[in-house]
Formats: structure tokens, sequence, C-alpha cells
């Protein structure tokens, strides 16, 4: 199995192929990333449906949900959180980390708790993320959640 490390290597190399590495990086990059990952929660928790996707890449985003990795286009992932998608009854993040990384790249790093329709509690999960500047701001090219182990 591929370890978190090395796909976010994998991640941060690769170049977005729709132009937008030719994005202009905010000036404040965690402060940037902080004001989206608002905007993420709201769309998750509120749940907006429609405006979920568009927090990812145009080009797609690499997701690895309890160890199963799955690269997906924009329009697939427009096309689940629209369809399939059980928007959770509850959801909170518990810490949020935003470490610039490099030029418009930012390593998001934190802990969430979601709660599902018919679980009695909140489940912790572990998350991280990287994200890349785009002509439209910072999107989400990787993503990782992994329920977190009881201690």
């Amino acid at each position: 199995m591929v370890g978190v490390a090395t796909m976010l290597s994998v991640a941060c190399a690769q170049t977005p192929s729709s132009g937008s590495e030719q994005a202009t990086a905010p000036t404040d990059l965690a402060a940037a990333a902080a004001s989206m990952y608002e905007g993420y929660t709201s769309a998750i928790a509120t749940p907006r449906r429609e405006a979920i996707a568009g927090f990812y890449h145009p080009d797609g985003a690499t997701r690895v949900i309890n160890g199963v990795a799955n690269r997906r286009t924009r329009a697939a992932l427009d096309s689940s959180y629209r369809g399939a998608w059980s928007p959770p009854t509850y959801f909170a993040w518990d810490t949020l980390a935003f470490d610039a990384i490099g030029p418009g790249q930012v390593l998001v790093t934190g802990l969430f708790r979601w709660q599902g329709a018919g679980q009695r509690d909140t489940v912790p999960w572990i998350y991280a993320s990287l994200l890349h500047a785009t002509d439209s701001g910072l999107a989400i090219v990787f993503e990782h959640e992994t329920i977190r182990p009881p201690r």
C-alpha cells in the first residue's frame, strides 16, 4: 500500500493541465486557505450539494478515503455530490492547520467530526489535503480522510 507521504509527494509534483499553474497565488496563502475552508465547511454542513465540487481543482482531484485512492474529474465529483452522496447530520472541524509549502500550494491537516444519518454519535476523522492556486482561487487537488482509530 502506498503511504500518505508518497501520495502527497506525487500530488505536489503533478502539474495541473488546465493552464491553472499560471495562476497568481494569493499573498497570504494560509489566510486564503482558511477562508476557502469556511465556505467548504458551510457547503458540506448546510448541505449545498451544487457547491461542493467547486472547491476541487478544475482538473479533478485524487481522494483517499480510509486507504482507498481514487482519481476523480471535477465532473465526476459534481455528479457524486449531487447524487449518491449522503450529507452529514453533523459536521465540524476539530482542528485545521494551513501550511504554505511552495508557490501556490498549501498543505491542510487536521481532524473533523462527522455524523451520518442513523449514527448515534459523531465519528472522528483524520484529514489532510493539498491545495493549488488556480485562476479562481485555491482548490483541492489531493484529499485524504481516515477514520481515527480508538485511542
